[in-house]
């Protein structure tokens, strides 16, 4: 099946939101907050009070959202201090370019977001011309080539959500969605995203705490694994983030 390989060494592990605070369910979403815009291609700001250093000042892509299974995403505004050259040391000339840390779980796994005018091999499509895959010959082909950071990323790690989870935390204020804007997905200026989705969107909501949930995710999705967890390397990291 196009874009799923078969999951080696990853265990699937829970995602959760920051603690509780003052005002939490007494602010609803702004004016983007809302659940219809929610689906693949959607992005995810998070709350100007979201207390998990996992997601505080990030901006989410969605990749899978299924209403039985629930939702894969990946942070796509976190830089992490591996190249792509360490990541895949077998491979000759592989770029300094960053791997990016994709979410707090399974780090070791990686799956690539594209951008083609056409559909690539082994690709799903995400939204507009970027598509996502897992594919190992694939993200391999794409170091080889060099291919350019405005067409080529990689993210180590994801996020999920249980099936009615983010809708949850869309209703209480923690995540404003954005629909149709899939050219931020290759935005040149990765570190400000966040602050600039911020500032158009004037979010101002409370956090939420949801306890961790596991999920399996063989079968929703494939990946190829790094030898070595990623570590944040950007401003944007959070003050305890792991280091």
């Amino acid at each position: 099946m196009p874009g799923r390989v078969v999951l080696v060494g990853v265990v699937a592990a829970a995602t959760c939101l920051g603690a509780l605070r003052p005002g939490f369910g007494k602010l609803r979403g702004a004016q983007y907050g809302v659940e219809e815009h929610l689906g693949v291609g959607s992005l995810l700001v998070a709350s100007e009070k979201l207390g998990d250093p996992n997601f505080a000042e990030s901006v989410v892509l969605v990749i899978e959202h299924d209403e039985e299974k629930g939702t894969l995403g990946v942070v796509i505004n976190r830089r992490s201090e591996i190249s792509l050259a360490r990541a895949f040391p077998d491979i000759e000339g592989a770029s300094a370019d960053p791997v990016y840390v994709g979410g707090p779980v399974s780090l070791t796994a990686v799956q690539a977001l594209l951008r083609q005018p056409s559909e690539p091999a082994e690709a799903r499509r995400v939204s507009g011309e970027v598509y996502a895959t897992g594919s190992k010959d694939v993200i391999e082909k794409y170091i080889r080539s060099h291919a350019s950071p405005s067409k080529f990323r990689l993210y180590a790690g994801y996020a999920g959500w249980a099936p009615g989870q983010l809708e949850a935390e869309v209703r209480i204020g923690a995540w404003t969605v954005l629909a149709n804007r899939s050219k931020l997905v290759f935005d040149t200026d990765p570190d400000s995203l966040w602050s600039r989705l911020t500032r158009e969107s004037h979010m101002q909501v409370a956090g939420l705490n949801f306890s961790g949930w596991h999920w399996d995710i063989c079968g929703l999705m494939g990946l190829t694994t790094l030898p070595e967890p990623v570590r944040c390397a950007g401003k944007r990291c959070g003050a305890d983030a792991p280091q």
